[in-house]
């Protein structure tokens, strides 16, 4: 595309931006937001566009942040592994890609021409990291008390239905995280059985990189291996990974 014509499409996705924040973009802040809703194909085909990579970074902590905060204080009855569980479900890929298609987080991408004709703009990931970084512009350009509102509202219904939401994927949820921050799956180890009151339960091990990064118990080796992945998310949040 002509320069003319690159400043257009710009115009246009922007124009759909704010119409999804709900506000005009300040001028001194367009930079940023142009960054949020670039593409890796884009920058591939005009160098002068950074991609979104390293905003889809700081917006996964921006609504990791947000989503702690809003259930540490709606839900107090609720103990750490409940919350962690929650908001694991809420964060997670399927969770993001889910919202960015109904918010019709496509239409505001930027892409090249290959990842256009490959229907990037329906691609799971895609829209989950590009929702992560139009969360990350919000908060460098507002703060984050606009960040942690923007998100709200962009989750309100599973914010509100949280204590009764299905949280049982956690190795789906651990595997992505490890994925995007060390570009590695964990391994299951089966390591040995107990019996509580009657009741056989297995033990099952997590490791990353040679490290036990989380331990579970379960009836079944499945259960096991979901309880251990669920205390593995618990570290990663405490940064324990």
């Amino acid at each position: 595309m002509k320069a003319s014509e690159i400043q257009k499409t710009i115009e246009e996705k922007i124009s759909k931006l704010e119409i999804f924040l709900g506000k005009k973009i300040p001028q001194k802040c367009r930079k940023v937001f142009i960054t949020a809703i670039t593409h890796s194909s884009f920058t591939g085909e005009y160098k002068n566009f950074p991609s979104n990579e390293k905003l889809e970074f700081l917006g996964d902590s921006v609504l990791s942040l947000a989503i702690t905060h809003y259930l540490i204080t709606h839900y107090r009855d609720f103990k750490e592994g409940e919350l962690s569980k929650r908001r694991a479900f809420i964060v997670s890929e399927k969770s993001l890609s889910k919202k960015a298609l109904m918010l019709n987080i496509g239409e505001v991408i930027l892409f090249g021409r290959g990842e256009i004709k490959t229907g990037g703009k329906c691609k799971n990931a895609v829209l989950a990291d590009t929702l992560e970084s139009i969360i990350a512009a919000v908060f460098l350009a507002f703060g984050i008390d606009e960040a942690e509102t923007f998100v709200r509202n962009i989750f309100e219904n599973e914010l509100k239905d949280v204590g009764i939401i299905e949280t049982s994927d956690y190795k789906s949820r651990l595997q992505e995280v490890l994925q995007k921050k060390f570009h590695l799956v964990p391994e299951y180890k089966i390591v040995g059985e107990e019996t509580v009151k009657g009741t056989k339960l297995f033990i099952s091990e997590v490791w990353l990189r040679g490290k036990k990064v989380g331990v579970g118990k379960g009836r079944t080796k499945k259960d096991a291996e979901e309880n251990a992945a669920m205390e593995a998310l618990e570290s990663e949040a405490r940064e324990d990974i």
